[in-house]
């Protein structure tokens, strides 16, 4: 038993320690990776500031090429002193650190002059690559720190051409590089742009300046000595302790001053310029959040083997409490059950009562029209046996065509009334739950039909706009025929006593979904946030059809549908309400 405690220990004390181990290289690799994201934007940074302040001074060279008096110095030889004052003047005007003007041959003719003291104006340029450049017609860009006291320069020289674009010379600008590196003198990672030579000519560290990377020779050294540089601090960089991990590469240059020890390093090379820029960012804080992740991970796998210490000394102490529970339990769920049961119950007969309500309501409907309903029946059958003893006595009489003529009456008669029948019957039926395609046009033609004998009796003109082609929606023809026939029924009520009583239906087609809109001349809504609540009713209590059910049960027919009902008062005077319907399938489809 204690051996096996022993081994739990040890292989929980091993898990916990890969968990730590984990959580460091995770750490530490999330946090390398911001860190390399953040260096790359920060050498960007630099280099567009570099690339964006030499650009300042790419174009000048091209635009002061064509100055007249730069082309008569050449070709006429008119080298005096306006020719000085006007180099000396462009620089002060453009911020460079002098301006020289050379023949076809790379003599210095002329030049700003304007540290003379400090700057070695060179008298032959045919060998630098700049003025080669521009002899072949393009910009040319060339560096160099040309004498011990001299800045480092960056120049940009372009060709001077006559009017039949022969090329007498070129314009050579001299850019001061010190000058542009004292923006970066602030920033916390080094940051520095080698040239071809492995030379860094640019940066934000003095120690670094005109180090060679690598490992040069002595012939190497002595080479770039004479062909661009002549400062003592040209020497090779300290190798630096270079190391690859996670796929990135770190130097430690810890013996360079003002350089920090062991840092991430990023290239980018930028050939607009000719230079390639690096950075070094410092590790200190991948470092140390790793190691503050770790140890928080620590602290809290510590907790978690107190807690399940903890749990398991309550453990025992909840075991008894459990079987209470779980008899508890048990009880309760019985209980829950026949709830349920009941509950289950309860609903299926309140299901039922709304259906219920729904036919009482149809049947309520048909009970207040059945007088009407009778007058509808009772005109066509005295109609009809007016008419047949009519044909019985002209067919005595041998009237064949007069008797065929009432024949056909009494024909159109019975088919009206067979119409009336069926229509009432279809309405008094009970219908199915599914909702299916339904012609939303003979719905209306339907409704009107049954109501036609109390829209007569109302003094009601009933503006029916039927589309010409038909419109399915998905629903129940009988339900949806109840929901019209309450809507005009309410109309009717509502327009009782007034002199203009019109309805206006008319049916309209949104996108997927199909609107039913009654519109009545009537005094309008008192509340139309209410007409949808059950017994809600501004008819007197002694009114035959004044329960209040009628909008509540269409509002619910509705929505079974999948569609909704709406009411309120039309601007222009009555009320309108809107039936919003899901339009059918076939509908929906395109043709």
């Amino acid at each position: 038993m204690r051996l096996r405690q022993t081994g739990i220990l040890l292989f929980t004390g091993l898990c916990f320690a890969l968990v730590i181990f984990g959580v460091w290289r995770w750490s530490y690799v999330n946090a390398l990776g911001q860190l390399e994201r953040q260096g790359s934007a920060s050498l960007s940074l630099a280099s567009d500031r570099l690339v964006g302040l030499l650009e300042r001074y790419r174009i000048l060279p091209v635009a002061l090429a064509r100055d007249d008096i730069f082309v008569s110095a050449l070709q006429r030889g008119n080298i005096g002193a306006a020719l000085t004052e006007r180099l000396q003047s462009l620089a002060d005007m453009i911020g460079a650190q002098h301006i020289l003007l050379a023949d076809a041959n790379g003599n210095i003719v002329a030049g700003s002059l304007r540290l003379e003291g400090k700057t070695f104006i060179p008298k032959s340029v045919a060998e630098r690559p700049d003025f080669l450049r521009a002899m072949n017609g393009a910009l040319g860009f060339y560096h160099a720190q040309q004498q011990e006291s001299s800045p480092r320069g960056f120049m940009f020289a372009s060709a001077i051409r006559n009017n039949t674009g022969e090329i007498l010379g070129a314009l050579i600008i001299n850019n001061d590089l010190e000058a542009l590196e004292f923006h970066w003198r602030g920033d916390s990672e080094t940051i520095f742009f080698s040239d071809q030579n492995n030379v860094i000519f640019v940066t934000n560290r003095d120690s670094l300046i005109l180090r060679v990377l690598g490992n040069p020779t002595a012939n190497t050294i002595a080479e770039l000595y004479q062909n661009r540089y002549t400062s003592d601090q040209l020497q090779k960089l300290p190798d630096p302790q270079e190391t690859v991990r996670f796929g990135r590469t770190f130097w430690d240059l810890s013996g360079v001053t003002g350089v920090q020890g062991t840092a991430l390093l990023i290239d980018q090379p930028l050939p607009v310029i000719g230079l390639d820029a690096h950075i070094l960012v410092n590790m200190a804080p991948v470092a140390t959040l790793a190691k503050s992740r770790a140890l928080l991970s620590a602290a809290l796998l510590a907790m978690f083997v107190m807690l399940l210490w903890s749990l398991q000394m309550r453990r025992q102490a909840l075991a008894d409490q459990l079987v209470i529970r779980k008899d508890a339990n048990a009880e309760l769920e019985q209980r829950v059950q026949q709830r349920t049961a009941q509950l289950s119950d309860a609903n299926l007969s309140l299901q039922q009562a709304q259906h219920d309500l729904v036919q009482a309501g149809k049947l309520a409907a048909l009970g207040e029209m059945s007088a009407g309903i009778s007058h509808e029946l009772n005109q066509p059958l005295s109609a009809i046996q007016s008419f047949s003893e009519n044909a019985t006595i002209l067919l005595e009489r041998g009237q064949i065509s007069q008797t065929k003529d009432n024949l056909v009456r009494i024909a159109v008669l019975t088919g009206r009334m067979s119409r009336i029948i069926k229509n009432l019957r279809s309405f008094a039926r009970k219908e199915g739950e599914v909702a299916i395609d339904v012609n939303l046009c003979q719905v209306v033609d339907d409704t009107l039909e049954i109501a036609r004998t109390s829209i007569s009796k109302g003094n009601v003109t009933v503006h029916w706009l039927r589309p010409k082609n038909d419109i399915m929606v998905r629903g129940g023809p009988v339900r949806l025929q109840q929901v019209l026939l309450n809507l005009v029924s309410n109309a009717i009520d509502a327009m009782e006593g007034m002199v203009q009583k019109t309805i206006n239906i008319q049916i309209r087609s949104e996108s997927s979904s199909v609107l039913l809109v009654v519109h009545d001349s009537g005094p309008g809504l008192e509340t139309p946030e209410k007409i949808f609540d059950p017994f809600y009713t501004t008819k007197s209590v002694n009114h035959p059809q004044g329960m209040g059910l009628g909008l509540s049960i269409s509002y619910g027919i509705v929505q079974s549908f999948g569609g909704n009902i709406s009411g309120q008062n039309h601007p222009q005077g009555g009320a309108i309400f809107t039936v919003r319907l899901d339009a059918s399938i076939l509908e929906k489809t395109p043709t």
